[in-house]
């Protein structure tokens, strides 16, 4: 198999980028993080504007998403809707129950995607094809 280097032409897509790291405290943490972390991935892929969402395990007690959005806007109606709210009450009633980051990212300067296409390539992809 040839390697495939993918070096797509982002233009001026509005296309932004939301990393989330969550991490388990304690028992109640972990408990609520592995019985919900399948829907948050569901929720948020059916989300208008979601355009990708990467989960990746870092530890049986740390999780990391990462989620790419149509633009700002269509981010920001997600953090208002009911399946991101429930989370944010859990945490703020459990706060020494669960770790959380995020960091949003807009677009990117380089981008390079090696034998697949995938990540913010996918979805910058996706967004010129409509």
């Amino acid at each position: 198999m040839a390697l495939r280097i993918v070096q797509p032409n982002l233009g001026s897509t509005p296309v932004c980028t939301m990393v989330v790291g969550l991490g388990a405290k304690n028992l109640r943490g972990f408990i609520f993080l592995w019985t919900q972390i399948g829907s948050f991935v569901r929720e948020t892929r059916r989300a208008d504007g979601c355009r990708g969402v990467c989960p990746g395990i870092s530890s049986l007690r740390k999780l990391i998403l990462v989620s790419y959005w149509r633009d700002r806007q269509a981010l920001q109606a997600f953090v208002r809707s009911p399946v991101h709210v429930a989370w944010m009450r859990f945490i703020a009633q459990h706060p020494d129950s669960l770790d959380l980051f995020n960091e949003t990212y807009g677009q990117p300067v380089a981008l390079n995607t090696i034998n697949a296409r995938g990540g913010f390539t996918a979805a910058a992809e996706q967004e010129e094809s409509k």
